[in-house]
């Protein structure tokens, strides 16, 4: 792992490998959105014109009832930037074409706003975060495997598909209030070529107030984000850290 300090956390480089960041809020389910859906799409036209709805996906388990509910997806121009609301109950900003941190939490914050004072969201039951980097390695087997072995700091082989940890994380207090999923597959990808994917996806779990304002949901955005840096940092080896400078 690549040795934590305050410079490296703050640090912005010049490679990086996303291919997709979401940030979601989630709140007490609220079917009365329903009727107020094209008033929001009013609002958040001229950046998100493009609509698209889907289905929920029916698990075996879920009546026909809970598994018909709507999804609603504002698209940008290109389509590689969404606002998604799903199931009255999730609101969420999501981008296959990443700018740096500061810029997506502004427009992420900037969409909250709106659609709190839309809908009179009072508090969030937990705030969620994700990255997923996918950093191509070579097409031989061999070749990339050793590469693998020299940026990353874990021990997957060609053969197993994918290492996943639970776990829970305390940066401010005595209590579990945070949690991080960390996944990472190494496989073959597109044209051929050898992949590494890290899938980092971390969430605050308590009440947080927004009716007043988003400091507080800010603030704790910030730390999701340093917790997602910490453990990206404790994957990843120097020699990988030199890559993403270059």
């Amino acid at each position: 792992m690549v040795k934590l300090t305050e410079k490296i956390l703050g640090e912005s480089f010049t490679k990086d490998y996303l291919i997709r960041v979401a940030f979601e809020i989630r709140f007490p389910a609220d079917l009365t959105m329903k009727d107020k859906i094209g008033y929001f799409q009013g609002k958040i036209k001229e950046n998100f014109p493009i609509y698209e709805e889907r289905y929920a996906v029916k698990l075996p388990i879920q009546d026909v009832e809970k598994g018909n509910l709507l999804n609603y997806s504002f698209k940008n121009d290109i389509t590689e930037t969404e606002i998604y609301l799903n199931t009255y109950s999730i609101f969420g900003l999501g981008t296959k074409k990443y700018n740096g941190f500061k810029n997506f939490l502004n427009i992420f914050l900037e969409n909250v706003e709106i659609f709190k004072e839309m809908f009179k969201i009072e508090s969030t039951t937990r705030l969620g975060m994700r990255y997923i980097n996918s950093i191509p390695l070579e097409k031989d087997k061999n070749n990339s495997n050793t590469l693998k072995n020299k940026y990353f700091d874990f021990c997957l082989t060609e053969d197993q598909n994918y290492d996943f940890e639970n776990q829970y994380i305390d940066l401010r207090f005595n209590e579990n209030k945070y949690e991080i999923h960390k996944q990472l597959v190494f496989q073959k990808g597109q044209q051929n070529f050898y992949e590494v994917i890290i899938d980092l996806d971390n969430s605050y779990k308590e009440k947080i107030l927004i009716k007043e304002d988003l400091k507080e949901l800010e603030s704790r955005i910030l730390d999701l984000h340093k917790l997602i840096k910490i453990k990206f940092f404790e994957i990843i080896k120097e020699e990988f850290l030199e890559l993403l400078k270059k």
